[in-house]
This record gives C-alpha cells, structure tokens and sequence, in this order.
C-alpha cells in the first residue's frame, strides 16, 4: 500500500515529484498503488483536465489532488492501452477530449461527444465522487474509444448497438486495469490462476453499486455496479421486458449489456487458458498478452461488423473469423461462448466457415455498402409519442455482408433478425417510455411523460417538415 502521509511536492531537495497514488481499481476495495505521474497531453488520445492542476505527489484518499491524479492515472492508462488500436489516431471530436470531474450532484457519470462528465453523490461512508473509481473512469472512456472506432453507433436507432456502448465500456474498464502488474497478479492469486471467477476485476463500480443500493435495492448487483461473471444468454431484446432488478436481464441498455461484456469476459479466461505454458498456473505476463489479444480481436470485429438489428451476432462472427489471425486455437473458444450465451445458433457457428467467402466480397463491395458508412434515416409515425410530425431515426440499416451470423432461439435454431424499422420503433418505444427523450420545444406540453429525470440521453429537434431524434450521451448511473 502507498503511503498516504501529507502531501509535498518535492523530494526535499526541490525536485518534482515523479510518482503519484492512486487507487488500483476502484475506492471500495481500497488498494492503493504507487503509479509515475501521468502526461495527460500526451497523443494520441490526450486529455484536457480542469485547471490548476495541483502538483504531482503522493496524497491521501479523501483530497481532492487525489482524486485529480487517480483518475489522470487511469485515463491515461487506459488510453495509451487502446490507442494503437484506433484507427483514426483521435477522439470522435478531435486530438483532446475534456475532462470534468465534478459536474455536481448525481450518482452517475456520462460522455456526451464534448467531455467525460463526473459527478458526485451520497454514499454508505461519505460522499462518493464516480471521477475518483478508475472503473468508472475508464469505462466512460471506452464509450468515447467506441465512437471513434464506430461512429455509426452513437445515433444507431437499435437496442442491441446501445447495449453494446455499454457492454465494449465495461470491457474497457476491465482491460484497462489488466494493464496494472499489481493488479494481474492479485488477480491470478485470488482467483488460483482460474480468471472467469468473480473478483475485483470482474465487479465493477463496487462503490457506486453500494451507493445506488442504498436507494434502490434492487437495481445494481449485490456486491457491484455490474459483474462480467454472470450467465446472462441472448433474447431479442424486442420481446424483453423496459426494465427490472440487475437479477433480470431486459431491454434497457446496461442490463443488456451485460450478455456481451459477460461473454468477453468468458473469452478472455479462454484465451489465457489457452496461451498458457500451464494453464493451471498462468503468469501474469500471459495475462498482459491475453488481454491485448483479446482488445485486437474485439476491434476487429467491431470495424468489420455492418450495423444491423441483429449486432450482437455480426460483431460476434466478425470475431471468430479476427481471432483465426492471431491464434488458431481460438475461433473455437469463441465459438463456444457465442454459442453458450446464444449470441450465436449452433448453425452459424458451424458454417462460419462459409463466411470467408463474404468477408473476401467486402473488398469489391461499393463504397455505400462498406462496413462504416453512414446509417440510413426512415421516418416512424410518432402521434404516439404526442408529436404531430414524423420522426426521423438513424435506422441499423448496413446491407448484411455475412450469410452466416445469426442469434439462437430458445431451441438452438438461428433467430430470424428483425427489420431495421422494427427494431427502431422497439428502441424509440423504450426511450420514451422511460423518460430519456427531451422534447425541448418541439410538440405539445399535455402527452410528455415526466420521469423527474434530470439527465435525458435523446433529445428532439426540428429537422424540415419533420422532426429528428439525435442522441445527446451515455450516462451510466442512477439519475433519479
């Protein structure tokens, strides 16, 4: 454990501090590391934080020059982890992406394409500011990685692209702290070198599950935010049900989220099962290299995958056909765990092999049907939702490049996918429902449904004779 005397910023001689303390992963364990002081200026991926900022040393929990400088630590951890593997070299908005890290007061935490937004709220010790959990913090950040690896997302009218920002940011988190050496072998110790048990790392946000559970029971893991060992298995989220306990899966996005992040999760033990010398005992080298495979393989999948209703499956055969490239032994580990979670019917995952001649088509296909091009708009009839014009939607509507990639029935047959009209109106349904629309000054005040939230992550604007529905962030709290 670091120290945590009072702070000085020298070492008595007047020289800069070099290292900083910082939590290890999040303020509930409480693991304190010694960590060098990060250059948040550095690119690719820099980081504008608010200023003054207070000089490097070693402060105690509690300060706020700690909580400055453990999540510096972290985001810069985290960055330099995944930017060799953005294509663009940048942030969705540009070179810098800002920083706040105490916006006021609300159990939550959101990116919304102009900063990483923090907050802080009451908690069972104290107060709990989310900026201070590196699990947070990263995980805020993976939704900014994903953006600039797929944009196409951010506006994708589709309950399965929205769950899976939040699935690829509880990745994020968790891949970020592997790049600790403490942290790896903490883990293998805990775990007796079996990675797919629950642990620090696969319980994430303890701090701020614990401070949510105080006002609602049910709405977050008993010992978690989320944890990526769970054995949550695909349904259309369509005919899952708005909301529920964290016990339950359904539609909403963090919920269903976590049949992704979890499947990850299953993958990551597998391939460092797998690379091991001895799989009973691996060191936490080979974690370090697992976990950079497994980001390359999730990239991958993720820029080949075209946006369609049925995502989960795309990205998921987009996977298995990317892991082929870096070891030969794990397509069939990723097949298995699509496969488990039914995120894949046993009948794609057998002829995924056929896919190779749809993958060798990508690259005489037009560049209107590529992969990362624009999504297209369709207009919903929107008297339901108390407006008098259409709504125009950003549709998961990519031509579908692979013949081989769907989801599994309750009978192991392959799920025929819905159409990209009928999953935006099931995800345009589920927004309005639960309040996440701000009609500003567009139609009537009498139908508007008022959830008394503050935070609202669509919002509506005049577009012509008709109306559009734009996201404005992901927000990852409690925002009653």
């Amino acid at each position: 454990m670091a120290d945590q005397s009072d702070a000085h910023t020298g070492n008595g001689n007047g020289a800069a501090a070099t290292t900083v303390s910082a939590w290890e992963d999040d303020p509930e364990p409480a693991v304190l590391v010694t960590r060098p002081v990060p250059d948040l200026s550095k690119t690719p991926l820099a980081f504008d934080f608010p200023a003054p900022q207070p000089p490097p040393a070693m402060y105690a929990p509690g300060t706020a020059e700690f909580r400055y400088w453990t999540a510096a630590e972290a985001l810069r951890r985290g960055a330099d982890f995944w930017a060799p593997r953005v294509p663009s070299g940048a942030w969705q908005m540009g070179d810098v992406l800002e920083v706040i890290l105490d916006e006021g007061a609300d159990l939550n935490a959101y990116y919304d394409r102009q900063a990483l937004n923090f907050f802080h709220g009451p908690g069972v010790g104290g107060t709990v500011y989310s900026g201070e959990s590196p699990d947070i913090v990263c995980h805020e950040m993976g939704h900014a990685i994903l953006d600039s690896i797929k944009p196409q997302l951010w506006n994708a009218a589709s309950a399965e692209t929205a769950a899976f920002h939040e699935g690829f940011a509880d990745i994020s988190a968790i891949l970020s702290a592997l790049q600790l050496p403490s942290l790896r072998t903490a883990i293998l110790t805990d775990t007796q070198g079996q990675l797919y048990r629950s642990s620090r790392l696969s319980r994430l946000a303890e701090q701020l599950g614990s401070a949510i559970r105080l006002q609602a029971p049910d709405a977050v893991d008993p010992d978690c935010l989320r944890n990526a060992v769970n054995s949550f298995t695909y349904q259309d989220p369509i005919n899952l049900p708005q909301g529920g306990p964290a016990s339950q899966i359904s539609s909403e996005p963090h919920s269903f989220s976590r049949v992704f992040s979890g499947a990850c999760f299953e993958i990551l033990a597998g391939i460092l099962a797998a690379k091991a010398a001895n799989p009973a005992m691996p060191t936490e080298q080979e974690l370090l290299a697992a976990s950079g495979e497994i980001a390359d393989i999730l990239v991958a999948g993720i820029t080949q995958a075209p946006v369609v209703a049925n995502w989960y499956a795309q990205v998921a055969a987009s996977m298995v056909q990317a892991s082929a490239n870096v070891n030969a032994a794990y397509p069939a580990i990723l097949r298995a765990v699509f496969v488990r979670r039914s995120i894949l019917s046993l009948q794609s995952a057998a002829n995924l092999h056929t896919m190779q001649a749809s993958l060798a088509a990508v690259a005489s296909m037009t560049a209107e049907a590529q992969p990362n091009q624009p999504l297209a708009s369709i207009a919903l009839s929107s008297d339901s939702y108390g407006l008098t014009r259409p709504l125009l939607v950003e549709a998961a509507s990519h031509p579908r490049q692979f013949v081989a990639s769907a989801a599994a029935t309750l009978g192991n047959g392959s799920l025929e996918p819905a159409s990209a009209s009928t999953a935006a109106r099931a995800f345009v349904d589920d927004l309005f429902s639960r309040g996440r629309v701000d009609y500003g000054s567009v139609g009537p005040t009498q139908p508007h449904l008022d959830h008394g939230r503050r935070l609202r992550s669509h919002k509506l604007v005049s577009e012509g004779g008709a109306i559009r529905l734009h996201r404005c962030l992901f927000d990852c709290g409690f925002a009653h």
